[in-house]
């Protein structure tokens, strides 16, 4: 009886060490993250969608929700008439409305009355409004000038970056906009995931 019961032990603790030696390692989740970061500074793969975003999950959840109210509002708000086709779409949220104006020879570098090209004023209102996968990329796609500055000399890289539209700043970034002009800025940028694009890019 007692040879069975030490062999039972016995048993037992070899069960147990074998399914301890089969269960996987713990995922370690600090190198990921790492990685990722690491990852932000790498040119995009030929293919990749310069406007995805890195974004988790419940970001994005949270960003779709604001940016359909602001879609909402947008609808019932009241648009200047005698702003030209572009500028009107892009006052209504509408991306369809603005690559329309486009391709119907609407000047995508054209100002309004405040100094701004749309991609200017876009990168200023931010990506909840203006999502980098439509209108900034339509934009951008149609030769909207990266480097064209405000009234007071900044790029749309430097007006995103200040004004904290982080997804805005790295489309940018991923569309070959100059960086040059950041070093002179980094120090005014308050918003962290500005600041974390900044370091990722070594800007």
């Amino acid at each position: 009886m007692q040879v069975s019961r030490t062999a039972a032990r016995s048993g037992s603790a070899l069960s147990t060490s074998a399914r301890r030696a089969a269960a996987p390692a713990p995922a370690r989740h600090a190198p990921l993250r790492r990685a990722r970061l690491a990852g932000l500074g790498r040119p995009a793969a030929a293919g990749a969608d310069p406007a995805a975003s890195s974004d988790p999950p419940a970001r994005q959840a949270i960003a779709g929700l604001v940016r359909g109210i602001y879609k909402a509002a947008a609808g019932f708000s009241q648009v200047d008439p005698t702003l030209p086709p572009l500028w009107q779409a892009v006052m209504r949220l509408d991306n369809a409305a603005v690559a329309a104006a486009i391709r119907t020879g609407a000047d995508v570098n054209a100002r309004n009355a405040a100094g701004d090209t749309a991609l200017l004023y876009i990168a200023r209102q931010g990506h909840y409004k203006y999502p980098p996968a439509e209108i900034p990329l339509t934009l951008i796609s149609a030769g909207a000038d990266l480097e064209a500055k405000d009234s007071q000399g900044r790029t749309a890289l430097e007006v995103a970056l200040l004004s904290g539209w982080q997804n805005i700043a790295e489309l940018l970034i991923k569309s070959q906009a100059q960086t040059g002009g950041v070093a002179a800025i980094k120090g005014s940028v308050t918003c962290p995931d500005c600041k974390r694009i900044i370091a990722s890019y070594a800007l």
